[in-house]
């Protein structure tokens, strides 16, 4: 997978949505050598995440040239699926506890690598023992980890899965963007809309409600 990813990334890189460093990253998450690489393995795709100024905005030309189509679009939220299994996720719209607490004058400066995403759908045993390992691996990095789901499903715009594990690396070319795990099958909700924000990674202040964005 890892050389028509190359063009998915340099696509990204080439319009100023992904810089050297995150591609760097995402390259690190994809190695054979990767600590997490039975994750990636047994995924059916891979996402990444870019908070954009507005997602009407977006070079979209330039993704179809490189051969992605538009999965779904709604406001402050666009997904793409390239033909390499990569999905290319753009929001202008709160998806973290965290962001609550910046005024837009505070905030981040876009476009930037908001999260990596690892989409585990099979629901064996075997699958779900690989997404429940991830958090020993994690730990052994001293990185934060948060989880959801479980009881109820994981909402995302119009979507659920059943759980999520969210690492939050502080070393690597990864440190400082967190790694989302999501295992089981991906449940459209054509009459519902919204997400249950991310966890504020552990020790850092969030939002006195985590409700949906």
């Amino acid at each position: 997978m890892s050389a028509v990813v190359a063009s998915c990334l340099e696509t990204l890189q080439n319009n100023g949505l992904l810089n050297a460093n995150e591609a760097r990253g995402v390259d690190w998450l994809l190695a054979a050598s990767s600590p997490f690489a039975a994750a990636v393995d047994a995924a059916e795709t891979l996402h990444l995440h870019i908070k954009v100024e507005d997602t009407d905005a977006l070079p979209v030309g330039a993704f179809l040239d490189a051969g992605a189509r538009l999965d779904h679009r709604r406001g402050g939220y666009v997904k793409f699926c390239f033909p390499d299994g990569i999905n290319a996720i753009f929001s202008h719209i709160r998806i973290a506890q965290e962001e609550a607490l910046h005024d837009d004058g505070a905030r981040r400066p876009r476009p930037y690598l908001d999260h990596v995403g690892v989409d585990l759908r099979e629901e064996s045993d075997a699958v779900f023992a690989v997404f429940e390992d991830v958090v020993r691996i994690g730990a052994g990095f001293g990185w934060g980890h948060a989880a959801q789901g479980g009881d109820s499903p994981v909402f995302c715009c119009h979507v659920s899965v059943a759980r999520k594990h969210w690492l939050y690396p502080i070393c690597g070319t990864l440190a400082g963007t967190p790694i989302e795990f999501a295992w089981g099958a991906l449940t459209v909700h054509a009459e519902k809309a919204g997400c249950d924000l991310r966890p504020a990674p552990p020790g850092v202040a969030c939002a006195p409600s985590s409700g949906c964005c």
